[in-house]
């Protein structure tokens, strides 16, 4: 995601639709790892699981795509199909589909571990997403490509999820939370349902599964295939209006497909905004001057962390300063050169309720972001 120049590129990005970025993203022979995590707006101790994401995972491994499946909610998919396959209990969560401990499914409390086990992992598999996005229509359509990095045994699919990120927890949404009580919690003396409901936002909701018949297992791709070997598959949404579409994601992964559940890891992913998609692809390939694009913050308002993800304009470092409603500074960080994907958490703890301002540096070009703290 990626901060356009609006005054050098204005006018042809009113003909492109929107991201560069964004619409042709790539794992780029890195690995990005898949944390699935089955919840419910019942489970007491869900709320806790959302903020070891929050608070652990995503801060120390930004190369890690984190994504909800609800049970026994209004966000539940038609026949549960993931938690039906891999959950014992709730909040339970997969890493990559793949086993720690001994285990597929696996409690909050080891979520962290399993991810850093596989963030060093060497991909099999390169993963590519084309994706466009009419705002009129709300038809969003993505092709997904997987390349074999290396020769590999066995039958491999393609598949996509849509997710939405910031879902109100007002009714019929409302979070149940065990944690009114617990120390260090983020939700402590908020009650059950966690009240106000600005207080908690679902993120990473799937909203549906794109391989046929929703299979949580993909599209036939490969079978034993080469290095070098490609296969792509084209998938077409379209974006309820009750959905805001800036929050809406698009995931796309390769997976293997053994005998059985324990059998089937996700071997890469990767994560595009829809917001920023464009509404046909350019003939021309602007994506190469276009300076950066838009970082996104979530959630809007927040409590005790924000969270800052985007596309920057070079492997720099980047300067993140914060100011309130005067002007006054009150929170500077400079985070050092990491790549291209930024993704980072911003501590609330010290902030009190207010309206803030958020600008973003990096290579000589910054954005500013407005969001609101509510404690």
């Amino acid at each position: 995601m990626k901060i356009k120049s609006i005054l050098l590129f204005g006018s042809a990005l009113m003909i492109a639709g929107s991201s560069f970025a964004q619409s042709n993203v790539t794992t780029g022979g890195m690995k990005y790892t898949l944390l699935e995590e089955g919840t419910g707006t019942w489970c007491g101790y869900c709320p806790d699981g959302s903020q070891r994401i929050q608070q652990d995972v995503e801060p120390s491994f930004p190369r890690c795509i984190a994504v909800a499946f609800h049970n026994g909610d209004a966000m539940e998919l038609s026949g549960d199909p993931f938690n039906n396959a891999y959950i014992t209990g709730f909040p339970q969560g997969t890493v990559d589909r793949v086993p720690y401990s001994g285990n597929i499914g696996i409690g909050r409390g080891s979520w962290s571990a399993a991810v850093g086990a596989r963030d060093g992992a060497t991909p099999k598999f390169d993963v590519k997403m084309i994706s466009t996005f009419d705002s009129v229509t709300r038809v969003v359509s993505i092709t997904v490509r997987g390349k074999a990095l290396v020769a590999a045994t066995g039958k491999y699919r393609i598949n996509a999820y849509i997710i939405e990120d910031s879902i109100s927890s007002a009714a019929p949404n409302a979070q149940g939370s065990y944690m009114n009580t617990t120390a260090g919690s983020w939700y402590m003396g908020y009650g059950s349902p966690i009240t106000p409901a600005s207080r908690y936002a679902h993120m990473g909701v799937v909203r549906k599964v794109l391989a046929t018949g929703d299979n949580i297992y993909g599209d036939t791709a490969f079978t034993n295939p080469a290095i070098g070997d490609s296969v792509s598959k084209t998938y077409s949404y379209t974006i309820p209006a009750t959905s805001p579409f800036k929050y809406v994601k698009v995931v796309g992964l390769v997976q293997k497909y053994g005998s059985t559940t324990n059998d089937r890891e996700i071997e890469n992913s990767v994560k595009a905004r829809v917001r920023l998609m464009w509404k046909v692809l350019p003939t021309t390939n602007v994506a190469q001057i276009a300076p950066m694009q838009e970082i996104e913050i979530f959630p809007n308002p927040a409590s005790n962390n924000l969270r800052v993800e985007g596309q920057l304009s070079a492997s720099v470092a980047t300067r993140i300063t914060i100011t309130n409603m005067v002007g006054q500074v009150v929170s500077t960080q400079e985070f050092a050169a990491g790549g291209t994907q930024f993704s980072e958490n911003i501590s609330l703890s010290n902030f009190t309720s207010g309206v803030y301002f958020m600008n973003i540096a990096n290579n000589g070009i910054s954005v500013t972001k407005q969001f609101s703290v509510v404690k």
